[in-house]
């Protein structure tokens, strides 16, 4: 496994799959210029994804899985580990988002900046952010 360079948040994975423009010039240029094998997401991005589509609060051309499968091509999931497991709850963010926890952790453990503009992670100074 290439080493990685990044972590992308959930809604910073969807936005580049989908071209979104809500994207800042700044997460967009570390994207696009940062070989795919060198992109990682927290698996439980994986379920955050599915959520979003059975809400129906996204929706893609053809399956989520289909569609889904094919964006994994483009970056690698991290599982998560007993360290990340232990370390979630006892980060030091405002809210009780489980999956921001996780993906917040998920950084920290693998010591990757994280590309989001959640203000709660970003504001925190807990990982490096990219926004």
């Amino acid at each position: 496994m290439a080493r990685l360079k990044y972590l992308l948040d959930t809604h910073a994975f969807l936005w580049a799959a989908m071209d979104d423009d809500r994207l800042s010039i700044k997460a967009a240029r570390a994207i696009s210029t940062t070989p795919y094998e060198q992109l990682g997401i927290a698996d439980i991005t994986l379920q955050g994804v599915g959520l979003l589509l059975h809400s129906g609060r996204i929706s893609f051309r053809g399956s989520g899985a289909s569609v889904l499968s094919s964006l994994l091509n483009y970056v690698t999931v991290l599982p998560i580990t007993l360290e990340i497991a232990i370390l979630s709850p006892e980060l030091g963010l405002p809210h009780g988002d489980q999956f921001d926890r996780i993906i917040t952790a998920t950084a920290k453990v693998h010591r990757l900046p994280l590309i989001t503009r959640d203000a709660a992670i970003t504001d925190s100074g807990l990982v490096a952010t990219i926004w």
